[in-house]
């Protein structure tokens, strides 16, 4: 489905957030658009709004309504868009809950790009987008790519881009100096670079940040 056209919708109130998955979009599915809304409610208008939006990406840690209750708010208003629910956490439990808010699918931030966009084309085609365990594992031996890269590990790149340092990078994401340390390191070893400049400038060249 590489040359596929989809209108995504993402629910999320971090623009960085919004700016790595467009970017990463872009440079791996040039023919989906990205709108973005900042909370349940602007998601609702775009809906309302629209008729050409195929999927809706929905964070659950959001200001006011949580995802759960905005994947079955949208379910409701409009079953015919299928929602894929996105959690920073891993967990089964939250999975099961997603499933159980009438979520098409799930993703984690910690999953890497090409699992991410594996789940939303097996939403877009009407399938199951909660995978097993065992399907999420790499295959034995396989080579480390620019596409095994986070969500959260192009957020560190878009800020690497704009010149900020560790520290400010985990000010900038709520987290520890030790785990930007941890994300540059198998940043570095997916882009195969040994730098900061190196990083940047593979990235760009891969159309990742701008």
């Amino acid at each position: 489905m590489t040359d596929a056209a989809a209108c995504l919708l993402l629910v999320d109130d971090h623009p960085l957030y919004h700016a790595g998955l467009a970017s990463v979009l872009t440079a791996l599915r040039p023919g989906y658009r990205l709108l973005s809304a900042p909370d349940a409610a602007a998601g609702l208008a775009l809906l309302d709004a629209r008729g050409d939006i195929d999927l809706v990406l929905i964070d659950i840690v959001l200001p006011g309504m949580d995802g759960f209750e905005a994947a079955a708010l949208y379910g409701r208003a409009h079953p015919q868009a299928p929602r894929v629910l996105i959690s920073g956490k891993d967990d089964l439990a939250t999975q099961l809950r997603a499933s159980r808010s009438g979520a098409s699918g799930f993703v984690s931030k910690a999953w890497p790009i090409e699992r991410l966009i594996r789940v939303i084309e097996h939403v877009l085609a009407g399938e199951s987008g909660f995978e097993t365990p065992a399907a999420a594992e790499p295959a034995a031996g396989e080579p480390t790519r620019a596409q095994d890269l986070t969500l959260r590990q192009i957020e560190v790149l878009c800020l690497l881009a704009e010149g900020k340092s560790n520290k400010q990078i985990a000010d900038r994401l709520a987290i520890s100096d030790r785990t930007v340390r941890a994300h540059l390191t198998e940043t570095f070893q997916a882009l195969g670079v040994a730098s900061r400049v190196q990083a940047v400038l593979q990235a760009q060249q891969l159309g990742l940040v701008a």
